[in-house]
């Protein structure tokens, strides 16, 4: 009894600790290509530098990965997460340039890369009673709120301070994760029992990973950078709607993940997640046939009920999957790939707009949803 006590205050400090931390990071990950735009730079010229900026950081996440971190506890990682969370924050203050912004973004990569491994074996570690869907659901929950409470924050500062001292406070934001971080007993380290090759995995974990690679290219390529230039340029309108748009998707994936976490947890978990996939490819096609922004803004909605089902499901999907001797291994693969297809997803967006038109990586967006159902249909099968 004493052990899953324990077992649930990490986690309830670990999903405060993300609370903060993805609030500290909205300015970066929502506003950032409207500051840029605003300069003058151009949707390819912004998808260029974020690439460089990201694979940058993963390969530096690499060598880090190899030669320090693996010796690491876990709650030094997310420590570390909340520190480059604050430069990278920092960076864009001291220099609200091009260089600014590439250092800003090696920094969020080092960030998100460490934060995703800590967090994701962290969690697995501290899985207590079988409760991977609704561990899994709290943690949604606590990441919509994040992105809610980081959104409402910038468009309170932005108006009234500027871009310029609103990446200050938002760096002083990266901070208070801190407190909590440093309260998780888990004393596990990053370094693996057994190394465990890409081939040694089962077929249905590794057409899983795929999956989760293709949505995750899906989502870098269409989201936020494009986005900015949808509702600014396709419909004239202001960065505060960028900030409504947001507050949309994550508002609806906490009130869809409150409502129906219990009713899903008893369904089969590979079938929500189908389910909640689904949702997400209507979402994309009603934004290619969207003529107002009362529209796009329907389709976030629409996108966080979908994200609200899906990433619960998938992710206790991924968990049950995966041998407790392997996690650190596969944790490791996963964000190395993934770190890869967001790094790239920026260019290829950017790309797609300049070649076939706007709306161009919503159709990509598209076209990956179904193929991801269609692994998640085999995986059923294969069951």
């Amino acid at each position: 009894m004493k052990k899953e006590e324990s077992k649930k205050k990490n986690i309830k400090f670990l999903l405060l600790g993300h609370l903060f931390l993805g609030a500290s990071l909205v300015i970066l990950s929502f506003f950032l290509p409207y500051f840029l735009k605003e300069k003058g730079l151009s949707i390819l010229e912004i998808g260029v530098l974020f690439t460089i900026g990201l694979a940058f950081g993963s390969l530096i996440v690499s060598v880090l990965y190899s030669k320090i971190l693996k010796k690491l506890k876990l709650k030094t990682g997310l420590a570390f997460s909340s520190f480059f969370s604050f430069i990278s924050n920092f960076l864009v203050f001291l220099f609200p340039t091009s260089g600014g912004v590439l250092g800003s973004k090696i920094s969020s990569e080092l960030e998100m890369n460490i934060q995703r491994v800590s967090e994701d074996v962290t969690l697995q570690h501290n899985i207590y009673k079988n409760r991977h869907r609704k561990i899994g659901s709290s943690f949604l929950i606590i990441e919509g709120l994040a992105f809610t409470l980081g959104t409402i924050i910038a468009l309170l500062t932005i108006p009234l301070f500027g871009f310029f001292y609103s990446f200050l406070i938002f760096s002083f934001l990266s901070l208070i994760p801190l407190f909590f971080y440093l309260k998780i007993k888990d004393k596990t380290r990053f370094k693996a029992k057994k190394k465990v090759k890409l081939s040694e995995l089962s077929m249905k974990l590794k057409l899983f990973l795929f999956s989760e690679i293709l949505y995750w290219l899906a989502l870098a390529s269409s989201f936020t950078l494009v986005i900015t230039f949808l509702i600014t340029d396709k419909f004239s309108e202001s960065f505060v709607w960028i900030g409504y748009l947001f507050i949309a998707v994550y508002g609806s994936i906490v009130i869809t993940t409150f409502l129906t976490r219990k009713f899903f947890d008893k369904k089969d978990l590979t079938k929500t997640s189908i389910l909640g996939m689904f949702i997400l490819f209507i979402s994309a096609l009603i934004i290619i046939f969207s003529t107002n922004i009362w529209t796009i803004l329907g389709a976030f909605i629409l996108e966080g009920i979908g994200a609200a089902i899906w990433v619960p499901s998938k992710s206790a999907v991924y968990w049950k999957l995966t041998p407790k001797d392997q996690r650190e291994n596969v944790s490791g693969y996963l964000s190395g790939f993934t770190g890869f297809v967001k790094a790239l997803g920026p260019l290829v967006g950017g790309v797609l707009v300049v070649t076939l038109g706007i709306l161009a990586p919503f159709y990509f967006k598209a076209l990956l949803s179904l193929i991801v159902i269609g692994i998640y249909v085999y995986i059923l099968r294969k069951s």
